[in-house]
């Protein structure tokens, strides 16, 4: 029987991805409003430059996001993180092992590179047929 895969890791690095922006976005703005209420005198130069860089670190990061997302599908790959390594007997072998090795889960996408559905399904990114679409 095949061991599903642990995705908690994945929630788990989303949530602190998540924090480190939000927690930019609030340092950011608070380094922005201070400039705007405090005399000039009082500010420090350097504060509307952190505030503007805080605030773009969301920015970059999705537009990083979305290059990865175009460009993963231009080469037919994606980069993951396997948690779970099985090799033939503690030999050090990386590959992931879930079901027979006759290939039976395994199905080849559109560049006709075999994957196995089992452990990276994305049926979340394909786009509806048609007939779901109304």
């Amino acid at each position: 029987m095949p061991a599903t895969p642990d995705r908690s890791y994945e929630r788990t690095l989303i949530w602190i991805i998540a924090a480190v922006l939000f927690a930019c976005v609030l340092v950011g703005g608070g380094c922005l409003i201070e400039f705007l209420i405090l005399p000039e005198s009082k500010v420090p130069s350097w504060i509307l430059v952190l505030g503007f860089f805080l605030l773009s670190l969301p920015w970059v990061f999705w537009l990083l996001t979305f290059l990865y997302q175009i460009f993963s599908r231009c080469c037919g790959r994606r980069i993951g993180f396997d948690v779970e390594k099985k090799g033939d007997g503690g030999s050090g072998g990386g590959a992931t092992a879930t079901g027979d090795d006759d290939g039976a889960d395994v199905k080849p996408n559109a560049n006709g590179i075999g994957r196995n559905l089992s452990v990276a399904s994305h049926e979340s990114q394909m786009p509806l047929a048609k007939s779901m679409a109304s």
